[in-house]
């Protein structure tokens, strides 16, 4: 038997013990050895992945704190715009935000706060547009009349010129789409523009600096998509938000997806940027932003893996999991190498010009699963084979889920495939991997 323990002392977060404990199998083993007869492991030797789970014993987390308190917060902001408590809600925005208040996975509690508080207006407003005409009972304009007066009510808050702004930036998404495509209809573009316009009036009276802001800062990163040339102002406003939230990656991961070639970039700015807030950031995320940076973009354009450096790459993901070692992030990281590694393998393995890749690529997947990967978390590795973008809303939480599972489970096992087809049983804990022989 052999025992790898976790470098970081990375935790489980809410998953029960699993019903054996380590010692007693410990015990077994050393006590009872048996060796399997070699008929049977030439058997299990053709045994693939699917043949040999019940010896891969991981914990598999379907619904995190993290997730049940993301969706307690959102529910909260929806409640008190329900009840017109806004008083409290403006403050609870506000407090939030200054504190840098997140989720233990990053998520901004303002942010979670402010989707919940436009969400019924919004939500009225796709139906229509999805259907035609309005939800029966639900008239969205004068939802979004009664958002635009409390503009009027509160003439001095940016928390509720925030709300009513991310309700036109919203809505304005869904006239356009998501997708980064210029084959849209004149009036759906014009209806964004108008859209996008309305938000951007509403937010130019608030300097995010003057009131230390990364809700406003991160707005008007959200307002580039309606700018005429936004490359001119994106890397600047981006740079800026991250100087007033350098602990959340999730700004990182935004600017490098709009430095795409199919919004507003090319790949060698993506790396250039990747290298400045790396060096920026250094004295916190060491090697990491360089990864942060870099994660949506390759995600939803493997051709970036041309361009990147592979190496720096994966001392970024060391750097960041050093420095966040939760299990959010640990399954974020090996869900990116695993399906960046099957992009590489079946792209550079034979043409000669990424030969480096793949196997770097590996070596970094093994090493977040060995070194850091305690549980299993369904639906980042769900998003990940979609490339975290907004198409996920079609797709059910259980269906997303229940395909994570089958991709996470079938990466987690490969590493240590030639032990389970020799008959090992591989356990997870958050103290480390055991790996029991037969």
């Amino acid at each position: 038997m052999m025992k790898l323990f976790s470098r970081y002392g990375a935790k489980s977060q809410g998953v029960p013990a699993l019903a054996a404990p380590a010692l007693r199998r410990l015990g077994q083993a050393m006590t009872m050895p048996r060796k399997p007869a070699e008929s049977n492991l030439k058997k299990d030797s053709k045994k693939t992945f699917r043949d040999l789970l019940s010896r891969l014993e991981i914990p598999i987390n379907a619904s995190t704190p993290d997730q049940i308190e993301s969706e307690h917060i959102r529910d909260h902001g929806q409640f008190l715009a329900r009840q017109e408590r806004w008083d409290e809600l403006e403050e609870l925005i506000r407090t939030h935000d200054q504190n840098r208040a997140t989720t233990a996975t990053g998520t901004p509690l303002s942010e979670l706060m402010l989707f919940g508080a436009r969400s019924d207006v919004v939500r009225a407003a796709e139906h229509a547009l999805l259907h035609g005409r309005p939800a029966e009972g639900a008239d969205f304009f004068s939802g979004i009349e009664a958002l635009e007066l409390l503009l009027e009510d509160y003439p001095n808050s940016y928390p509720m010129a925030l709300v009513v702004a991310h309700m036109h930036i919203d809505i304005g998404w869904a006239w356009r789409g998501a997708a980064a495509k210029d084959d849209i209809r004149d009036a759906n573009r014009e209806a964004f523009q108008a859209h996008f316009d309305r938000a951007a009036d509403i937010l130019k009276a608030y300097c995010p600096k003057q009131h230390f802001s990364p809700a406003l800062s991160a707005a008007r990163c959200a307002l580039l998509p309606g700018a005429a040339q936004p490359l001119n102002t994106l890397c600047a406003e981006f740079e800026s938000l991250i100087e007033l939230d350098p602990l959340n990656p999730r700004h990182m991961r935004a600017l490098g997806n709009y430095l795409l070639p199919r919004w507003y970039g090319d790949y060698g700015q993506l790396d250039l940027q990747a290298r400045r807030i790396a060096a920026q950031t250094y004295d916190i995320w060491g090697a990491g932003a360089y990864a942060w940076v870099w994660f949506d973009a390759l995600l939803v354009d493997p051709i970036g893996l041309e361009t990147l450096e592979v190496e720096y790459f994966i001392d970024g993901v060391t750097d960041a999991l050093k420095r966040r070692g939760d299990q959010h992030s640990a399954n974020l990281m090996a869900a990116h190498l695993y399906r960046s590694w099957q992009h590489a393998r079946s792209h550079h393995d034979r043409d000669g010009l990424r030969k480096d890749l793949p196997l770097a690529l590996r070596g970094g997947f093994d090493m977040v699963v060995r070194d850091h990967l305690r549980e299993i978390h369904p639906l980042i590795w769900g998003h990940a084979e979609i490339g975290f973008e907004n198409t996920s809303r079609v797709i059910s939480k259980e269906r997303l889920s229940a395909k994570g599972r089958d991709v996470a489970l079938q990466a987690v096992a490969m590493p240590f495939m030639a032990g389970l087809q020799a008959g090992q049983t591989v356990q997870f804990s958050p103290d480390g991997i055991t790996q029991i022989n037969p």
